[in-house]
């Protein structure tokens, strides 16, 4: 019991310690949530008059609905902001010079991919706090009943995307070009992760509520996304910290 709590309190001690570094210097939430309400107003532009999610809209390959469209804006954005931030993941750690201090906290290799994970996650969700509103408003969002439902969505999603952006963001720290490794190394990883967040958001947003989704085969799929990474994510990260 006092190894699993020390292991905990230790891992919430680096994630308050990663919280307070935002707050105090705001070097990644501000660049996150500026280019999600940027490119969510251009996008916004660009999208048809407004009109009902479900009226279909041309485009050169056929007619859908606008909901993909609108769903495919949202995820696209988060991808893209979520990325922003991750890249910086070890950006003090590696200014100070304080990695090998990082390493030598008591504290096994799995807390500490938590504990940034966890941090990620945070900034994540601010970015989607103020992104979920604006694009309510942009795109005319009517969840009515199914918000909960898309928080859970949103919820699973920002959980595998934490773990597979933390584990690349460790390894894309060690070169001089993170910014730019960082997303050809993710990027692959992801794809089955937000096609099926777009897919579910797609349904919740057409007006199919919790148990529509929960019986579509990309539930399944990103539930199974998270146990998996998160768990390998886990494990591999102690190799590519020490490395």
């Amino acid at each position: 019991m006092s190894t699993s709590s020390g292991f905990l309190s230790k891992t919430a001690t680096l994630v308050s310690k990663d919280l307070r570094v935002e707050l105090r210097g705001r070097d990644t939430l501000p660049p996150m949530v500026a280019f999600a309400v940027t490119v969510s107003l251009l996008l916004a532009f660009a999208a048809p008059a407004p009109a009902e999610l479900n009226e279909p809209v041309s485009l050169p390959i056929g007619t859908v609905a606008f909901v993909d469209v609108a769903a495919a804006f949202f995820w696209i954005t988060i991808l893209f902001a979520g990325l922003i931030g991750f890249a910086r993941t070890f950006e003090v750690e590696r200014d100070d010079g304080a990695v090998d201090a990082l390493l030598l906290i008591p504290l096994d290799r799995s807390g500490l991919f938590l504990a940034k994970a966890a941090a990620n996650l945070a900034f994540i969700l601010v970015v989607q706090a103020v992104l979920l509103p604006t694009f309510a408003l942009l795109f005319h969002f009517d969840l009515g009943a199914d918000w909960a439902a898309l928080m859970l969505v949103v919820l699973l999603v920002d959980i595998g995307f934490a773990s597979i952006g933390t584990l690349f963001a460790s390894l894309a720290a060690q070169t001089r070009s993170r910014e730019l490794v960082l997303p050809i190394l993710a990027l692959p990883a992801l794809v089955p992760l937000f096609i099926g967040a777009f897919e579910l958001t797609s349904d919740l947003l057409a007006g199919d509520g919790l148990d529509a989704i929960a019986a579509r085969g990309w539930f399944g799929i990103i539930v199974a996304f998270d146990v998996i990474f998160s768990i390998a994510s886990a494990l591999v990260f102690e190799f590519v910290i020490d490395a």
